[in-house]
């Protein structure tokens, strides 16, 4: 898509690119020829990665030359090195390719879940950059003997792991500077040097979370509270799915945020009755209060999710009696962690995680109850209070694994969400669920300059 004002919100509909593949990148050469570069394979059966690339028409979209693989990575050529998120620069008159590459087989990967905080599907610990340098954008390429040019993983006592897809760029003082992505998906910012025509990431070390005496860090956290007096939500709230119809409302009592249960439950591959908003800090709290919520059996829910997706989600929330006692409540926790593999057979989806649900009687058929999540950096603990004036009870803790690192055979590319819910765990249900209040609080780390 092109547009004159990247802020103004007017784009021009999109131009496709016959390329299959992904994380495509677009260069344009001092003659006027525009190379669309991207990580492809070499048939379907092989399933063998590389960098591919071709000239196209950028106002069609249409390839001008056949496509060829410019470079198939520094690792060995196999499923496992997986060379990807190509960048191609030209600067003082020579061509750069700047690469991702590197994961764990899958195979092995299963091999060793019972260190599985090490490891996780897709882009891992094993990821790094490599650059590599030649005469023409399609190469040949010589390879940076310093390479990898940026690889937290060399050394898995690092806070930052699962490095790659770095990108650099020349600010308007002549200085260099690389961005790339690191666990948890979130970007690092980092000053790039020259030697000998090479780029040099971060003065050759790891990446950390702050740069002493380069960058001067000023926290963005602050404390969020919302009472939901407005007829809309901020744009910090999102859906996991786009809902099939508006499940949410800020009208129908006042002051309160209404979800309207639908069948779907948090972690269905479907459109839960589920609303979010990122986990800001390491250490941070989430605080709401569930207003008179009555449900109509034990299949009637409505809490809140600590939610990193739909295979690792963790819930503390309001439900009915199995007996179908009408004035019974309970309080239900649902924890979802990672398995462990147990002898040399190996995990699968259909067994990568373990989930635990505990119930807890509730005193009373209609009082508030309020929920916290205390988030810690490693562990979180799930907690509530029955009435306004009760303290809080905290009936589940677990390892922050759970929350960030992914199951075997899954992989995902974002951090945990704090959410309210309101489900009939499979069926519809007519009790709404009214919230009174949303209540973030992170605390800021100490940064030195």
């Amino acid at each position: 898509m092109t547009t004159k004002n990247i802020f103004g919100n007017d784009w021009s509909d999109p131009i496709y690119f016959d390329s299959l593949g992904y994380d495509a990148d677009i260069f344009w050469d001092k003659n006027g020829d525009v190379y669309s570069t991207w990580c492809g394979i070499n048939n379907a059966v092989d399933k063998i990665y590389g960098i591919w690339q071709n000239k196209i028409d950028i106002r069609t979209g249409n390839s001008l030359t056949p496509a060829q693989r410019i470079f198939a990575g520094t690792l060995p050529n196999d499923a496992a090195a997986r060379p990807e998120g190509p960048h191609v620069y030209h600067i003082n008159g020579t061509y750069y390719l700047l690469i991702a590459e590197g994961i764990l087989p899958l195979s092995f990967r299963f091999l060793l879940r019972p260190t599985y905080a090490l490891f996780k599907g897709g882009t891992d610990v094993h990821h790094r950059s490599t650059i590599q340098r030649g005469p023409s954008p399609s190469g040949p390429w010589e390879n940076n003997p310093k390479n990898p040019i940026l690889f937290n993983g060399a050394d898995l006592t690092n806070a930052v792991q699962d490095t790659g897809h770095a990108d650099i760029v020349q600010g308007v003082d002549g200085k260099w500077w690389g961005v790339a992505l690191g666990t948890r998906r979130e970007t690092f910012l980092f000053p790039v040097t020259w030697e000998d025509g090479w780029p040099v990431f971060n003065g050759g070390q790891p990446l950390t979370e702050h740069i002493p005496s380069v960058l001067k860090d000023v926290s963005p956290l602050s404390p969020y509270s919302n009472t939901f007096n407005s007829h809309t939500l901020d744009n910090s709230f999102y859906f996991v799915r786009t809902p099939y119809k508006p499940f949410y409302s800020l009208t129908a009592r006042h002051g309160y945020l209404r979800l309207n249960a639908n069948s779907y439950a948090p972690g269905d591959r479907d459109s839960a009755a589920l609303l979010l908003r990122k986990q800001t800090a390491y250490e941070e709290t989430f605080e709401t209060r569930l207003d008179g919520f009555k449900p109509a059996d034990s299949l009637t829910e409505a809490g809140v999710s600590v939610y990193y997706g739909d295979s690792l989600h963790n819930e503390i929330g309001v439900a009915g009696s199995i007996n179908g006692t009408a004035s019974e409540r309970y309080i239900v926790v649902r924890t979802i962690v990672q398995n462990q593999q147990v002898g040399p057979w190996a995990l699968t989806t259909a067994n990568a995680t373990v989930t635990t649900v505990a119930r807890y009687k509730l005193a009373t058929a209609d009082a508030n109850v309020r929920f916290k999540v205390i988030a810690k950096p490693t562990s979180y603990s799930l907690g509530y209070a029955e009435g306004d004036d009760a303290e809080f009870v905290f009936p589940a803790t677990f390892d922050s694994v759970a929350l960030s690192i992914a199951q075997a055979g899954g992989f995902f590319f974002k951090g945990t969400s704090f959410g309210v819910y309101n489900t009939g765990n499979g069926k519809p249900s007519l009790v709404p669920a009214d919230f009174k209040y949303w209540k973030q609080d992170p605390t800021t780390p100490a940064l030195t300059s």
